[in-house]
């Protein structure tokens, strides 16, 4: 068996997540956490990576504090488990290393977070704020939280939309690369084709050159997540809505709202493209302590 060391085999590994259909966003995940990973065990070959050695680096300030010095949230380093035991795991199957080092890692048990959803009143004065303000971006963002809002889909998802991928006559929308690597097809809102053409027909979408993604930076960069967060962010302050979101809390107040109107957990299942239904049983819960409020208080 070839010595190799695990920067040598980070590309290869990539290269192999990519073909299997994850998104950008995700294989930049992946790199990130194995390079981290790669510095803190030292360039010691995969050979020599043992099950002491990932528990040494997993329980090292490195994994568990931010760089503020901040307790890492569960959730995060069980992210980062996630994908050493992917990447063991392909190396096992390479033929790189014999055992699996991190065959042993389990995830802490964590309590899911409160999903913070916007009211129906908030998102509509949230999108009236961008609709009607006189902002060079304001066309473009609108369109871009109108998605977000309107049909539920991921931040790296309608980051990665292409033009081709709108079908605005039939109103549907592709997803070629959704969070579990598959591709899905869904339904625009009637409410939002007229926004999407707006914006295709407008200046700032008519000077980027094709191909490129429905949504870009200037000059037709492509959009990172941090961008998107920092115009949300924006947006909020210019709404004079002070609670705390963030832009994945479109996707939970989509969710939501489409519960409480349907009252169908099949349903918002299949427009979350949730494949366990288990993970849309949240909305549920949080109807049900509307429930519990509403019988308090009448007595």
């Amino acid at each position: 068996m070839t010595e190799s060391s695990l920067s040598q085999a980070l590309g290869p590994f990539l290269r192999q997540v990519a073909a299997d259909g994850r998104s950008r966003l995700t294989i930049e995940s992946y790199r990130h956490q194995l390079v981290a990973l790669a510095e803190g065990l030292d360039g010691v070959p995969l050979s020599q990576i043992g099950a002491d050695r990932l528990n040494v680096y997993l329980t090292s300030p490195a994994v568990l504090l931010t760089s503020e010095g901040a307790p890492k949230r569960v959730s995060t380093i069980n992210r980062a488990k996630s994908i050493i035991r992917s990447f063991f795991r392909w190396c096992q199957r390479a033929g790189l290393v014999e055992q699996n080092p991190a065959a042993h890692l389990r995830s802490a048990v964590a309590c899911r977070p409160l999903m913070s959803h916007m009211t129906r009143a908030e998102l509509e004065r949230f999108l009236g704020t961008i609709r009607h303000a006189r902002h060079p971006l304001a066309i473009r963002d609108h369109a871009i939280f109108a998605t977000l809002a309107y049909t539920g889909i991921r931040l790296a998802e309608v980051i990665g939309l292409q033009l081709d991928d709108l079908d605005l006559r039939r109103r549907q929308l592709v997803l070629r690369q959704t969070k579990g690597g598959r591709m899905e097809c869904r339904h625009l809102p009637v409410c939002l084709s007229p926004v999407l053409s707006g914006f295709l027909r407008s200046e700032v979408r008519r000077g980027i050159s094709v191909p490129a993604p429905v949504f870009t930076a200037r000059r037709g960069r492509a959009l990172s997540p941090r961008a998107v967060e920092y115009r949300f962010a924006f947006w909020l302050r210019r709404a004079r809505i002070r609670r705390a979101f963030s832009v994945h809390s479109l996707r939970h107040t989509f969710g939501t709202l489409r519960y409480r109107t349907t009252k169908d957990l099949v349903l918002v299942s299949r427009a979350l493209g949730h494949r366990d239904i288990r993970s849309t049983q949240r909305y549920a819960h949080l109807d049900d302590r509307r429930l519990i409020r509403a019988v308090n208080g009448m007595w």
